[in-house]
Order: C-alpha cells, then sequence, then structure tokens
C-alpha cells in the first residue's frame, strides 16, 4: 500500500502565487504527508528496540533505560560520553540499512 501511495506522485511549488511545471517525485515523501509519521515510527521502531540491546544508560527501578522516543526525536541516554558515543555508533549502522 505503501509503495502505491507513494510511485508517480507529482508536485509543483508556488513561489509568489506563480505555479511552476509539475515534475515527478523520484524519492520521498511529500511534505506533510499522512504517511510520514506511521513510516517514521516503523523506522524508529527498529532503531530502539536494537539501542535496547547494548548495554548502556541508567537504571530505573528494574527497567534499564537508554533510549527515549518522542514524536520525531531520539535521545540516547548514557552513564558517560563512551556509552553515549557507543549508541550513537549503533543509530549510525541500523540507519544505513535503510
Amino acid at each position: 500500500m505503501c509503495k502505491t501511495c507513494v510511485q508517480k506522485t507529482r508536485s509543483a511549488v508556488r513561489i509568489d502565487g506563480t505555479l511552476s511545471s509539475f515534475f515527478e517525485n523520484k524519492t520521498g515523501l511529500k511534505q506533510d504527508d499522512p504517511l510520514s509519521p506511521m513510516l517514521f515510527n516503523l523506522a524508529l521502531q527498529e532503531v530502539t528496540q536494537s539501542i535496547k540491546m547494548v548495554p548502556s544508560g541508567i537504571k530505573i527501578g528494574k527497567e534499564q533505560l537508554n533510549v527515549l522516543g518522542y514524536v520525531d526525536n531520539i535521545a540516547l541516554i548514557g552513564k558517560n560520553e563512551i556509552e553515549i558515543r557507543k549508541l550513537f555508533v549503533e543509530v549510525e549502522n541500523i540507519a544505513r540499512k535503510f
């Protein structure tokens, strides 16, 4: 379904009230596309699940916490700079898959 919604879409740009000619979108989603948050959350879920496997962060009760995600932001949590750098490398490795 996602592929159908983004294939062969066309856009135009309005500058000072003048509309440009239409062009085909080759990659990505249009600004404010309703699919954008859902697709972001799917990707973010994979990122957070992988990061949770990295031994780092702070302990709250019985839970180990090393990542927080909200809307289009993530916060990496570590006891020191070295832990945070390890988490960042993990995020980079996951991002390469996409």
